[in-house]
């Protein structure tokens, strides 16, 4: 009869503090995207409904606001997923490492996508010189280049870093099945908003379909977040 293999013998010791880390993150970034759904209502997203000199003066008048209508949040978020991801992969590395690897570089390629996609520090520090010029001409050279910041707002690499972060998302909850030390609530909650998120392409409702798979990150995040820690515990009496 073959050993039976436990939890401890599929999980790699070597990697207790980047499950830590990694729980720690998946809360920080719970915490953080249901701060971004409530801001939404106070200060709504300004880049593809606004005009660029529109844009401008509501970051004169109100930066702090203006930055957040800006998905400021998404920008900060990004980089707390790289521990997040790294934690996921550390986990699922034995399962299967080929696919993790995959998930994983998704995942840092979408890191730096919502980078290249959100240049909020060059649109406030034009609408500065903008604010500042009493040329007319002066006026719609800053106008113009704002005009092409703007339009990355919600641009190929913003669908892009769409796409990774659900395929990426996708990939690894279909991996956590395979485990057990990933909860199954864990797993299948993670595909449904993966799989939904992907429908942002779908005309007239992707939006939604996006909206929806936000909300449904958060307590995904924290079920995310239990099972790190679950796993760092774990690990530490191999």
């Amino acid at each position: 009869m073959p050993p039976k293999i436990t939890e401890t013998s599929v999980i790699d010791s070597r990697y207790q503090t980047f499950y830590r880390l990694g729980g720690i993150a998946s809360i920080v970034i719970a915490l953080s995207i249901a701060f971004a759904i409530a801001a939404y209502f106070i200060w709504p997203y300004k880049g593809n409904t606004t005009s660029i000199e529109a844009i401008f003066a509501i970051l004169q008048a109100d930066r702090l606001g203006g930055l957040i209508s800006l998905d400021i949040s998404m920008l900060m978020i990004a980089p707390i997923n790289i521990l997040m991801f790294l934690a996921i992969f550390a986990a699922l590395k034995r399962e299967n490492e080929s696919v993790a690897l995959i998930a994983l570089v998704l995942a840092l390629i979408a890191v730096v996508l919502v980078i290249v996609c959100r240049p909020l520090v060059e649109l406030t520090v034009l609408s500065n010189h903008y604010a500042a010029a009493t040329d007319p001409t002066e006026k719609l050279r800053y106008l113009a280049a704002g005009e092409v910041l703007r339009s990355s707002l919600d641009g190929t690499a913003w669908m892009m870093q769409t796409v990774f972060f659900m395929l990426a998302g996708l990939i690894n909850c279909l991996l956590m099945l395979r485990t057990t030390f990933f909860s199954k609530a864990t797993s299948w909650l993670g595909i449904v908003i993966s799989a939904i998120g992907l429908g942002f392409f779908l005309p007239g409702v992707g939006l939604l379909f996006l909206f929806l798979n936000t909300i449904g990150s958060v307590p995904w995040c924290f079920l995310l977040a239990r099972d790190l820690f679950k796993i760092a515990k774990e690990s530490k009496t191999k």
